[in-house]
């Protein structure tokens, strides 16, 4: 969890750098893109992946919604994986939104890991909060 933090402040000092100057900020956006989306395929999180969306993005299939399951102790390694894997990702400097999902990410997934909450109720506070979060 303390990498995740440190991983936000350093993303957050990278975009102060950058900015939103155009093609700068595009470039990082593409990093940002492409660092998300191999989290999808990235072995590491093969027990956790039909359970969660690996990405950034709040969609999730309606099975994962209902999945009443906890996370095992194999899983809990693949999900403090996966936070550090985001949060590399949030490193490449992206914007204020990447940089706010990314703190409600880490707010609610260690409910997950420590058991607290099933993967469907994660997934259904994660949309809620992607909804909120990337208006």
């Amino acid at each position: 969890m303390k990498a995740a933090m440190l991983a936000v402040l350093i993303a957050m000092s990278g975009y102060a750098l950058i900015g939103n100057s155009g093609h700068a900020f595009a470039e990082t956006q593409d990093k940002y893109s492409q660092c998300m989306e191999r989290l999808k395929t990235d072995a590491r999180f093969s027990s956790i992946a039909n359970h969660v969306s690996l990405d950034a993005q709040g969609t999730v299939s309606r099975q994962m919604l209902a999945d009443k399951t906890r996370a095992d102790e194999q899983q809990k390694l693949a999900i403090a994986d996966w936070i550090d894997a985001r949060a590399q990702c949030v490193n490449f400097g992206v914007g204020p939104v990447q940089i706010n999902l990314h703190m409600a990410f880490v707010s609610i997934v260690a409910g997950l890991y420590n058991g607290q909450m099933t993967f469907g109720e994660f997934n259904k506070k994660w949309q809620d909060m992607y909804k909120k979060e990337s208006k």
